[in-house]
């Protein structure tokens, strides 16, 4: 009996995370109230706080959550590729999340705009034994046995270059092309790395 509970707490918590993305990216998170998530969800607003503090925390959460979800699906398809480099895993790792992004705006403009470091730094895997998208970068610079400095300042310079590189040209196609600015990410990129490096 014990499984089929946990099992149910799970589904109602899965349905207040849809519904709140749903309206969160239509209606704006301002203009959503806790009522109508739960409604949306189609249960109690009482059911809502078995679950979340506030909207904040289900926003925080459902951010975190999706977040990871991109990274989970790009290292998954990093791990079955043949790379020589530790250049060549990063770039792939970014180039995979940027992909996803791109063919997804609503998420793009939901994750940019409340996508804090500290949440992203902690945020937890989903299916991956509970490791945060932290330690994906952490393992893959492990692997390289190269040494770096400052490595949580390397790996957020990264994160919010791409981010707030990325928002623009994949919303609004200026000042370049996707490709474009890939292609100069790609660079920029490698150029961090090889900065925080120690011989």
């Amino acid at each position: 009996m014990g499984e089929r509970v946990e099992e149910k707490k799970k589904q109602k918590q899965e349905a207040l995370l849809m519904s709140a993305f749903e309206l969160f990216t239509s209606k704006g998170i301002n203009n959503t109230s806790i009522s109508d998530i739960a409604k949306q969800a189609k249960m109690a607003k009482g059911t809502f706080y078995l679950y979340f503090k506030d909207k904040y925390d289900i926003r925080d959460r459902l951010i975190a959550n999706k977040a990871s979800r991109l990274f989970e699906r790009a290292e998954e398809a990093m791990r079955k590729e043949e790379f020589s480099t530790l250049e060549e895993k990063v770039v792939f790792l970014v180039n995979h999340v940027v992909d996803q992004l791109n063919e997804n705006k609503a998420l793009m403009r939901f994750i940019s705009k409340n996508l804090s470091w500290a949440v992203f730094s902690h945020i937890r895997i989903s299916n991956m034994g509970n490791i945060k998208c932290m330690d994906i970068f952490d393992e893959i610079l492990g692997e390289s046995n190269r040494k770096f400095r400052q490595k949580e300042l390397m790996i957020y310079m990264i994160v919010e270059l791409v981010s707030a590189s990325c928002y623009s040209v994949i919303l609004y196609g200026t000042p370049c092309s996707l490709e474009e600015l890939k292609a100069e990410l790609d660079k920029t990129i490698c150029g961090l790395l090889k900065q925080f490096e120690v011989e």
